[in-house]
C-alpha cells in the first residue's frame, strides 16, 4: 500500500512540477511540499465540489489565488517596481488607484515638472496619487 501511494503521488506531481536545480537540500524540500501540497489541494477541491478540472486548469487557478493575496499587499504602494507592474498586468491584475490615501512621504520634486525646474511640494493629486505642484494643480469647486 505504502510504495503504491507513493509512486503514485510522485506520478501526479511529475508533469507540473515547481521544482528547479538546486543544491541546496533545504530548498529542494520546499519544492517538494509545495508539489504535495498542490496534489492534496486538487484531490481535497474535487472531493469537495465534484468538479472536474484538469490538472493543469487547476494549478492556474490555484496559482492565480496564491497570487490575489500578494497583489492585494502590492497593490498598497504607490512604488512599486515596474517590472512587477508589467508581469502582474500580464496575468490579469490592472492596478486601481485608491482615491484620497496620502503620500507617507511628507515632500517632494513634482513628477510633472521638468527636472530643471527641481519644484519642490507637499501636494498630491487625488486622482493618481504624485505630488504635483501649484502649477499642475487643478483644484475641484
Amino acid at each position: 500500500m505504502h510504495n503504491k501511494a507513493v509512486d503514485n503521488m510522485d506520478r501526479m506531481s511529475e508533469n507540473y512540477t515547481v521544482a528547479r536545480r538546486s543544491n541546496r537540500w533545504p530548498l529542494t524540500v520546499f519544492y517538494s511540499i509545495l508539489n504535495i501540497g498542490a496534489v492534496n489541494a486538487q484531490v481535497i477541491h474535487h472531493e469537495n465540489s465534484q468538479t472536474k478540472y484538469t490538472r493543469l486548469q487547476f494549478l492556474k487557478i490555484l496559482a492565480k489565488q496564491l497570487m490575489d493575496h500578494s497583489y492585494n499587499i502590492v497593490q498598497q504602494y504607490f512604488h512599486f517596481h515596474k517590472i512587477l507592474k508589467t508581469r502582474l498586468n500580464i496575468y490579469g491584475y490592472k492596478p486601481t488607484l485608491q482615491v484620497g490615501k496620502q503620500r507617507v512621504r511628507a515632500s517632494g520634486r513634482c513628477q510633472f515638472c521638468d527636472r530643471q525646474r527641481d519644484r519642490k511640494t507637499t501636494k498630491v493629486c487625488t486622482n493618481c496619487a504624485k505630488l504635483i505642484c501649484r502649477d499642475h494643480l487643478v483644484e475641484k469647486n
